[in-house]
């Protein structure tokens, strides 16, 4: 088995999806739900069908397990919280670096994030830094 951080979060959170995906595509194939291409690219629609029914039967499995189906919730949140809060680490670790090289104080508290961006004050982290530093 390879190091699954060797390319960085970021890539270790494109090949956990690549997981899901053939886990997806596997389960798609037993119930006739073949919706899956074998790209990333599914529509919203296909991953709440497809995946709510997975999630379901995987419930199902944890009851006959005596597993409450909220404790796979919670730890799969738990999990994607982690793997995420690493990835966006890593994004804005540049700029946490620039700024303690321009005497700027900025920690990871200062960072919002719009969809999948990091802002500060609603500015770019550059831009920002930019202001900041002039």
């Amino acid at each position: 088995m390879t190091d699954l951080y060797a390319d960085g979060a970021a890539e270790a959170n494109r090949t956990r999806a690549h997981w899901a995906l053939t886990a997806l595509e596997a389960f798609g194939k037993e119930t006739g739900q073949n919706y899956i291409d074998g790209t990333l690219d599914v529509g919203d629609d296909v991953l709440r069908e497809l995946g709510g029914d997975l999630l379901a039967d995987l419930f199902h499995l944890a009851r006959l397990n005596g597993c409450a189906p909220e404790l796979v919730i919670d730890a799969g949140l738990m999990h994607f919280e982690a793997e995420l809060d690493e990835e966006r680490a890593e994004e804005i670790e540049p700029y946490l670096e620039r700024a303690k090289a321009a005497g700027v104080e900025l920690s990871p508290g200062d960072f919002n994030w719009d969809e999948d961006r990091p802002t500060i004050d609603g500015m770019e982290p550059a831009d920002w830094l930019d202001h900041m530093t002039d």
